[in-house]
């Protein structure tokens, strides 16, 4: 995932961007892309240093990534091992850095990072997120009912319904 600087483009000679909220695994490592227009503050300052709180849902076929910064309202990012590019697709041992989550907060109206930041997984919730990564990896796959059921789920639950359900949850305070 590229990461930029803060107050730079997220893509260099892009100045707008499409809405966003993406999780996934590459070879890199995890990393949470977040790219949203209104961005205060208060949301840079939780992403770049407040305290955080991650946490894993399971639905079928689909992993969310659960995520509060902050004061903010949980969010969560729908995430398939089969969506990511097959140039960056990798099993999590594979990954360069399996116990960090990236995360990089770009505001969509000019395109420039806004926070960027480094969450070092606990172990547990690393180990557990990778091995629901591995199994989904070696399961099968349709983007059609993958898209659907997205919906299915979305149409049944809040970010914070799924919190409550989730199968692993870490938190970091500050």
């Amino acid at each position: 995932m590229q990461t930029g600087q803060v107050g730079q483009p997220y893509i260099p000679g892009q100045s707008k961007l499409e809405e966003k909220i993406r999780y996934r695994l590459d070879n890199e490592g995890h990393s949470l892309l977040i790219v949203k227009t209104k961005i205060t503050d208060q949301e840079i300052g939780d992403i770049a240093s407040g305290a955080v709180e991650l946490g894993i849902y399971i639905d079928g076929p689909i992993i969310f990534l659960l995520f509060k910064f902050g004061t903010s309202k949980w969010n969560d990012a729908p995430y398939s091992w089969h969506t990511v590019p097959s140039g960056i697709r990798v099993y999590p041992q594979e990954a360069i850095e399996v116990g960090t989550l990236k995360v990089v907060l770009v505001d969509a109206t000019d395109g420039l990072v806004k926070a960027v930041r480094e969450i070092p997984l606990n172990p547990e919730f690393a180990n557990q997120l990778n091995e629901y990564i591995t199994i989904q990896a070696n399961g099968s796959f349709s983007g059609l009912s993958y898209a659907k059921h997205i919906n299915m789920v979305y149409n049944q639950y809040t970010a914070e319904d799924m919190r409550e359900m989730a199968a692993a949850y870490m938190n970091i305070s500050y």
